[in-house]
C-alpha cells in the first residue's frame, strides 16, 4: 500500500512529501521506506541553536499526595519555536487538555508536572532529525513510533523524579490524526507505570480532536493503562493468547474497564450495575472491546475509550481514581469512596457534549513493549 501526503510547513512556501511503504501485519504496521521530498527551490528548515535544549520548566506542583509525574515534552520543534514562544505555548495547551474530563479533572492538585524543552534539528519527520526519531506511518494507520531511550533520557532532566513512576507526553508538531502509547517497562524484573503517550497536534492546537485523542492516549493509556473499548468489523473472537495478555495487565491493576465474562456478578463492573445512581448512564455488558468483535466486553456502548468523543464511563473513571489515590496516597480507595467522589462531580461529566460522534479513524491498541529500563 502506498500512502503520499503532503503537508504545509509552518510558512506554508515549503511542502514536505512523505511517501510510506507498509504492510499489515496483524494490528501492527512495520514501516518499509520513507522518503522526504522537498518542492525544487525550497530549503528544509533546521535549528542553528540548541542552548534550550533540555532545559526544564515547571507548569505545576502537587499540593495533594506524592506528586505523581507527567512530563511534557515536544518532537519537530525547531529552536525559532523555542525562541518565539510556540513550544510553550503548545506545552501549556497541553497540559490544559490533560485535565478536562472526569476524574482527572478534579483530581489535578496530586499532579507535579513539568515541560522539557527538546529541539529538533529538522522539523521534518523523517526518523532521523528529530529529538525523539518519530515517524507516522500515514494512510489509515495512526501508529506513531519514536525512540523511547531519548524520552527517557529527557525525562532525566528533570532534577529527583522517579523515571519509573512518570507519564511522558511527547506532542508532535504536525496536524496528522494520529496517536500510541507504549507502556510495560521493568526495572529489575518489576513493571513499571512509566508509560510514553505520542501525539500530534491534531488538526490544529484548538481543535477538539487534539484534546479528545490526547487524553485517550495519555489518561486513558498512559495514566490508567485502560483497553480500547471500540472493536473492528473484520476481527472476529478475541484469541485466548491476547486475553491472556489482558489479564497479565489486569494482575498489575491495569484494563479494569474490559471482563471477559457476562456474568453480571462477577464481571468487573458488578457493582455499577446494582447502584441506582448510575442508572442514567447506561452500564451494561457490551460485547466487543480491545479491537475484537466478541469475546471481550465493555460497560457502555460508548465512552472516550471507544470513540474519544465523550467521556470516561463510571468504571473507567473509577480505574483512574483508584490509581491516583493508589500512587498518590499508597492506599486502596473503596468503591463508597470513589462514588462519593463521582457523585460529587458527576455533572462535569454529565453535561460533557461533543460536535461528533464518531472517531475519524479508529487506533491500534497501546503497545506492551516488555522492556528493561535503566536509570
Amino acid at each position: 500500500m502506498v500512502n503520499l501526503t503532503v503537508l504545509p510547513n509552518e510558512d506554508e512556501k515549503e511542502r514536505t512529501a512523505y511517501l510510506y511503504f507498509y504492510k499489515i501485519n496483524g494490528e501492527e504496521e512495520e514501516l518499509l521506506n520513507s522518503v522526504t521530498i522537498i518542492q525544487e527551490g525550497t530549503e528544509t528548515s533546521t535549528s542553528t541553536d540548541y542552548s534550550a535544549d533540555k532545559t526544564v520548566r515547571i507548569l505545576q506542583r502537587a499540593t495533594k499526595g506524592s506528586g505523581l509525574p507527567i512530563v511534557l515534552m515536544g518532537d519537530g520543534f525547531l529552536d525559532t519555536d523555542i525562541e518565539n514562544g510556540t513550544y510553550d505555548e503548545v506545552m501549556n495547551k497541553a497540559m490544559e487538555n490533560l485535565f478536562t474530563e472526569e476524574p482527572l479533572k478534579s483530581l489535578q492538585s496530586y499532579f507535579d508536572i513539568y515541560s522539557v524543552t527538546a529541539v529538533s534539528r529538522s522539523n521534518r519527520f523523517d526518523g532521523y532529525s528529530t529529538a525523539f526519531e518519530c515517524q507516522m506511518a500515514g494512510g489509515m494507520s495512526t501508529l506513531i513510533t519514536g525512540n523511547d531511550e531519548n524520552v527517557i533520557d529527557y525525562i532525566q532532566c528533570i532534577e529527583g523524579i522517579d523515571v519509573f513512576e512518570t507519564l511522558a507526553v511527547v506532542v508532535i508538531n504536525s496536524p496528522s490524526y494520529a496517536g500510541t502509547t507504549y507502556f510495560g517497562y521493568y526495572n529489575e524484573n518489576q513493571i513499571t507505570e512509566l508509560a510514553i503517550a505520542y501525539c500530534p497536534i491534531i488538526y490544529d492546537l484548538e481543535n477538539d480532536s487534539f484534546r479528545q485523542v490526547l487524553v485517550h492516549e495519555a489518561v486513558g493509556h498512559g495514566f490508567a493503562k485502560l483497553e480500547d473499548e471500540y472493536s473492528y468489523e473484520e476481527n472476529g473472537k478475541m484469541p485466548s493468547s491476547e486475553i491472556n495478555d489482558v489479564k497479565l495487565l489486569q494482575s498489575y491493576g491495569w484494563a479494569q474497564n474490559v471482563d471477559f465474562t457476562q456474568d453480571e456478578n462477577t464481571v468487573l463492573w458488578s457493582s455499577f450495575l446494582k447502584d441506582n445512581r448510575y442508572s442514567s448512564e447506561g452500564i451494561d455488558i457490551y460485547e466487543g472491546a480491545c479491537t475484537y468483535m466478541s469475546g471481550v466486553y465493555r460497560s457502555t456502548e460508548d465512552s472516550m475509550m471507544n470513540t474519544n468523543t465523550c467521556g470516561f464511563n463510571a468504571p473507567s473513571r473509577k480505574a483512574i481514581y483508584d490509581m491516583v489515590m493508589r500512587r498518590g496516597e499508597n492506599r486502596e480507595a473503596t468503591y463508597e469512596e470513589f462514588t462519593d467522589f463521582d457523585t460529587r462531580n458527576s455533572s462535569q461529566v454529565q453535561t460533557i457534549t461533543r460536535t461528533s460522534t464518531s472517531i475519524d479513524r479508529p487506533f491500534a491498541r497501546p503497545h506492551f513493549v516488555n522492556k528493561s529500563i535503566h536509570k
